[in-house]
């Protein structure tokens, strides 16, 4: 395994880590959206916001939709076109992209929309997704929680390391975790210690805005949304869905994912 140390984002950098330890094949959040779009009787036409290794996009153009891949990460843009051969997928940041033309629906998901640091960051990037929206348009976004650092098991993930081991071919791939908080800036600081047979460790420091309910409440309707809900379960970056069932949402915000589903109006 070849990997590239001297990077931003190692994870985003290294796709094929990044598949080891989100699944290249897992697809959970594709079946969901897929569901929640018959749900909601969105057109065809779909952008992914952070697409990744393109496994969603992939799977919802074969369900019959026309989706788009956009991602900050060059890496990752190259390995989505190379897995997925005839789809498309551009390089772009979220916040000021412009693709020219409107969907039926866009989704964020993975926290993607947290590297958006600050207030005006947050703004700027739901007017972009506003303006590449048609009226009426859907927008699923899927992000960390802020509020369940406020529950007992959020101030444990504050206080203990968070340990995950995945194995690629005869690569054995540690990665170590230590949350923080700045709670001035409202930033999860993310602290990581990635250990790959045959290198050195990597050490690396990441952070998230913490956004909480309420808050992205007001920046989704101040930039042309209608929120139609705001759940925290069904959770399809972490948990599996029962797709033999109908979509049942909870809204007490005790889990880890912030999830909202908005209408551009």
């Amino acid at each position: 395994m070849i990997i590239k140390r001297d990077t931003d984002n190692f994870l985003h950098t290294n796709p094929l880590l990044y598949s080891a330890f989100y699944g290249e094949h897992d697809q959970g959040m594709a079946q969901f959206l897929h569901t929640l779009f018959i749900e909601y009787r969105t057109g065809k036409k779909v952008l992914d916001i952070g697409s990744g290794l393109g496994r969603e996009v992939a799977y919802l153009n074969r369900a019959g939709y026309a989706a788009v891949g956009l991602d900050y990460s060059e890496d990752m843009i190259a390995w989505a076109r190379e897995h997925y051969p005839g789809m498309t997928f551009v390089h772009g940041n979220q916040s000021d992209f412009s693709l020219q033309q409107q969907f039926d629906a866009l989704y964020c998901v993975g926290s993607t929309f947290l590297y958006n640091y600050t207030n005006e960051e947050v703004l700027a990037s739901l007017q972009c997704f506003r303006k590449h929206l048609h009226e009426g348009g859907l927008l699923y976004l899927d992000m960390r929680n802020a509020a369940f650092f406020l529950t007992r098991e959020g101030q444990r993930w504050l206080t203990e390391e968070m340990v995950e081991q995945r194995k690629v071919n005869d690569t054995v791939i540690t990665l170590r975790t230590r949350f923080s908080i700045d709670l001035a800036g409202q930033m999860l600081e993310r602290d990581y210690c990635w250990t790959v047979t045959g290198y050195k460790p990597v050490m690396e420091h990441l952070r998230h805005r913490l956004l909480f309910p309420q808050e992205l409440i007001q920046y989704l309707t101040s930039s042309g949304f209608r929120l139609l809900k705001l759940f925290d379960q069904p959770a399809p970056h972490v948990n599996s869905i029962d797709r033999s069932q109908p979509l049942a949402y909870s809204h007490d915000m005790l889990g880890t994912r912030m999830q909202v589903i908005a209408q551009a109006v």
